[in-house]
């Protein structure tokens, strides 16, 4: 299976390429970062033309903006990029009958609770970054 990592350089993306190691599978590791194959995940386009090329069936995205204070006074780059990028990379896996795995985040809750968070709670995020990843899941 080929398989396409976005956030290489996170913690997410690190814990990917470990567990890449002992895998039969082939990875492209992508990132932002110095060292990473470049892949701008805000262009649908190119993630397109990576996919078709490297024949790509599924797509772990573990890209965002996470920085949550920051995100408050930038809410452009954070909605690009918690918002329109994971749609992109959707909609590119479901023009080729494959699979996204996203990864979101408990700040799309309320976060008033001192219990672990439930997939079925409503949402009610307080901040930008919880709102922009919010806005991620329901553009997938």
């Amino acid at each position: 299976m080929n398989i396409l990592v976005t956030g290489a350089n996170g913690q997410l993306g690190h814990e990917m390429q470990l567990a890449s190691r002992k895998s039969v599978n082939k990875y492209w590791f992508t990132d932002v970062a110095d060292g990473y194959e470049k892949l701008d995940i805000t262009n649908l386009d190119a993630i397109r033309e990576m996919v078709r090329e490297r024949g790509i069936e599924v797509i772990v995205n573990c890209a965002a903006y996470t920085n949550v204070d920051k995100a408050e006074g930038d809410f452009a780059l954070a909605d690009l990029l918690n918002n329109t990028a994971a749609g992109n990379l959707a909609t590119a896996m479901k023009e080729v009958g494959g699979t996204l795995v996203h990864i979101s985040t408990d700040y799309v809750f309320q976060g008033d609770r001192n219990v672990p968070c439930r997939e079925d709670w409503p949402t009610n995020p307080l901040g930008v970054y919880g709102k922009t990843k919010l806005a991620g899941e329901k553009s997938i």
